[in-house]
């Protein structure tokens, strides 16, 4: 062995510096050769372990809200400050701000759904309400709209039993009212300012639509569900039990009818003759079939969000998977994405799907900003009911159950940030991967330098 080679001693006087002591004990030969072992066993361990813990989604907490209420719906400010919210307590429905932990109590009144618009919020109910405010929204002014096309008492004083699902608006000024009539029949409205136009045609169809969303390039998508022909059977009595539902997705059309009239001669005391034209302007709106779901299945869509992978025009959330969009409104099933029963786009475009979160292990859907496949993650387990809304209250996605206070909360953003195992888990590879790299380096300069070879 070389002079120079390092010797195996432990004396105080000629005792080696410690990168010594690591070139001595990783020697293959060496009796310490159990700590290059134990060191490999170790990060192995750490390894399975921080993969297996990395599938956890971070960012995901149970987080109540409104302990002794149902929430109906609720719509949060752009930051996710403030919200408004619909709550049915012990006292019955309401209607209630919300700043920070703050609840003030707005309107005690029935209603059905609430829309964040540019400057407040929107809130429809039943018997045609609809009510508007500005934040902060210390008051809710009632709207009230007369006929745009003139056809006298089609909605002014006649909104008895005209129950008001759901509202898609911008401003507050014009938009899409979701109705169900005094007929039990689903229908659609538009408004503009203070008038309002006839319904569109029912089709005969027994449809119950829930939600109507307004696409960033304008485009507007209704969505829910109607019987089959098909019933499903008791397995005991063979029986017929009930008709399952299809999910169906309409498109919703606004047309502005223009009519140029020419009304003749005009007599004056002049030799001219002259013509004068008038424009006489109307709106109809109209309910067009663009899908229905499988036969057989009981399924319902609930929820339309923008499609951000670039293929599609918008994705459609359902109790059977999703549905992609195109321009042309075709439809087909998004691959990867698990049924749901509420769903929601973040600030990051990626889109989120919850269901039962009761589960051995709970699971969110997830289809990816950019991606046309969706995927799976797990979360902690901890969230013991199933969703039923969900909503974006700035960078955070929240999920409601049914029942008082159900709520999880999840910062997707942390997915990203030295918080995520995933993450961290990455930069300990590469750091490993140099160390023993530079490692391997070293012995093979030693080597050379000790004259091995």
């Amino acid at each position: 062995m070389s002079d120079d080679a390092p010797s195996d001693v432990s004396s105080d006087d000629d005792a080696p510096d410690f990168w010594d002591r690591v070139r001595v004990w990783t020697r293959q030969e060496h009796d310490g050769q159990w700590l290059s072992i134990g060191v490999f066993v170790a990060v192995a361990l750490l390894g399975a372990a921080m993969i297996t813990q990395a599938q956890v989604i971070p960012g995901y907490k149970l987080n109540p809200l409104f302990d002794e209420s149902n929430i109906i719906d609720i719509a949060w400010n752009g930051d996710g400050t403030s919200a408004l919210a619909i709550i049915d307590g012990s006292s019955g429905y309401s209607i209630v701000r919300l700043d920070g932990h703050t609840e003030t109590t707005i309107l005690e009144n029935s209603a059905n759904s609430v829309e964040r618009i540019d400057n407040g919020w929107m809130v429809v109910g039943k018997d045609g309400y609809v009510g508007k405010c500005v934040d902060p929204c210390d008051a809710i002014a009632s709207k009230s709209f007369t006929e745009m096309d003139g056809e006298i008492e089609h909605w002014t004083n006649n909104t008895d039993g005209q129950n008001i699902i759901d509202v898609s608006s911008a401003d507050g000024v014009s938009g899409v009212l979701l109705i169900s009539d005094s007929n039990g029949d689903d229908t659609v409205r538009y408004f503009n300012a203070d008038k309002i136009s006839t319904a569109a045609s029912i089709l005969d169809l027994g449809v119950r639509l829930n939600s109507i969303t307004t696409l960033p390039d304008g485009e507007i998508i209704a969505v829910g569900s109607m019987p089959t022909k098909y019933p499903t059977w008791s397995e005991e009595t063979n029986n017929p039990t009930s008709l399952p539902s299809m999910g169906v997705i309409f498109a919703i059309d606004i047309i502005e009818d223009m009519m140029n009239n020419d009304i003749g001669l005009i007599a004056n005391n002049s030799n001219d003759d002259s013509t004068n034209e008038t424009v006489s302007t109307g709106t109809t709106i109209e309910m067009i079939l663009i899908h229905a779901g499988d036969v057989g299945k009981n399924q319902k869509y609930h929820s339309v969000m923008a499609d951000s992978s670039g293929d599609g025009l918008a994705i459609v959330a359902g109790t059977d998977g999703a549905i992609r969009l195109s321009a042309d409104m075709t439809a087909t099933y998004v691959k990867g994405a698990p049924r749901s029963t509420s769903a929601v786009a973040d600030n990051n475009g990626d889109i989120w799907f919850a269901g039962d979160l009761n589960l051995e292990r709970p699971v969110l859907g997830l289809l990816e900003s950019g991606s046309n496949t969706g995927q799976t993650v797990e979360v902690p387990q901890g969230a013991d009911f199933h969703s039923e809304l969900a909503v974006l209250a700035g960078d955070e996605v929240h999920f409601h159950g049914s029942s008082e206070g159900e709520r999880v909360t999840l910062d997707p953003n942390i997915r990203n940030s030295m918080q995520s195992l995933s993450v961290l888990g990455d930069i300990l590879f590469v750091v490993i991967s140099l160390v023993i790299l530079s490692m391997m380096a070293w012995n093979l300069y030693d080597n050379w330098h000790l004259g091995g070879w």
